[in-house]
C-alpha cells in the first residue's frame, strides 16, 4: 500500500551557505512584540497573539516602507500545524506560521524574511528546521531560495498515521524535532504518491501521531 506525501520539510544549519539574494532596498525585518499589531495581521485576537509569545515563540515582520507585508514566527519550545504541535530543544529552532500579505507576493519576501531571521539568530541557535504543505510551490520556491535543505517527506501511512520518510542527508534527517516526536519510515519514491488535499485545510485532515 502507498504512502501519502502531506508535506516537505527542511532544515538550515549555522555555517550553511546563504545564498544571495537580488538587492530589495525597501525591504526590513524586525522582530515584533506588538501584540495588537501582530494580532491585527493574524486576525486572531490579543489572548492568541500573548499566549505565543509567552510560550518562548519570537514574531518577526516584514516591511516595505514600513508597511508591514509579511510574518512568521521562531520557536523555541514547540511548534505545529492544525492541532499537531511537536517539541525544539535549543539550540534548535522551529520557523512556522510564514504568510506574505496578497499585494506583496511576487516580490521575494519570504525567501529574505527566511534569511533575516537566520542572521538574527544564528549567535544563539544551530539549526533551524522549517516545512510546507506538498501542495504549496511558492513556499517551496521561497524555502529553497533561502538556502534550506530537503530533509524529509512528511508522509501519511496506510494507517493514517504521520512519519518522516528521510530524504538527503540522512545524520540532518534524523535531527528533525518533527521526526523525532512523530517517527521516521523509510519508504521508497515508488511507495509514495503525492496527497490530493482537493481544497481541503489542514485542520480538516483526521490524523493520529
Amino acid at each position: 500500500m502507498t504512502h501519502s506525501i502531506l508535506a516537505k520539510t527542511y532544515t538550515w544549519w549555522r555555517g550553511d551557505d546563504l545564498p544571495l539574494l537580488l538587492p530589495l532596498p525597501e525591504f526590513r525585518c524586525a522582530r515584533v512584540a506588538d501584540v495588537p499589531l501582530l494580532a491585527d495581521l493574524h486576525n486572531v485576537n490579543l489572548a492568541k497573539i500573548e499566549a505565543r509569545l509567552n510560550d518562548a515563540n519570537t514574531a518577526y515582520v516584514a516591511y516595505i516602507e514600513d508597511e508591514p507585508v509579511g510574518y512568521g514566527w521562531s520557536g523555541a519550545k514547540s511548534v505545529g500545524v492544525a492541532d499537531i504541535f511537536w517539541p525544539i530543544t535549543p539550540p534548535d529552532r522551529g520557523l512556522w506560521d510564514f504568510f506574505t500579505l496578497e499585494g506583496a507576493r511576487g516580490r521575494g519576501i519570504y525567501p529574505r524574511l527566511l534569511q533575516a531571521i537566520l542572521r538574527s539568530e544564528q549567535s544563539e541557535a544551530e539549526k533551524f528546521w522549517i516545512g510546507h504543505r506538498v501542495d504549496n510551490d511558492a513556499s517551496q520556491r521561497g524555502i529553497e531560495k533561502a538556502g534550506f535543505q530537503l530533509v524529509n517527506f512528511v508522509v501519511l501511512t496506510p494507517e493514517r498515521q504521520l512519519r518522516l520518510a528521510p530524504r538527503g542527508n540522512r545524520a540532518r534527517s534524523h535531527g528533525d524535532p518533527q521526526g523525532r516526536h512523530l517517527g521516521f519510515v523509510d519508504v521508497a519514491d515508488e511507495e509514495m504518491t503525492v496527497f490530493d488535499f482537493g481544497g481541503m485545510a489542514d485542520k480538516d485532515l483526521r490524523l493520529s501521531s
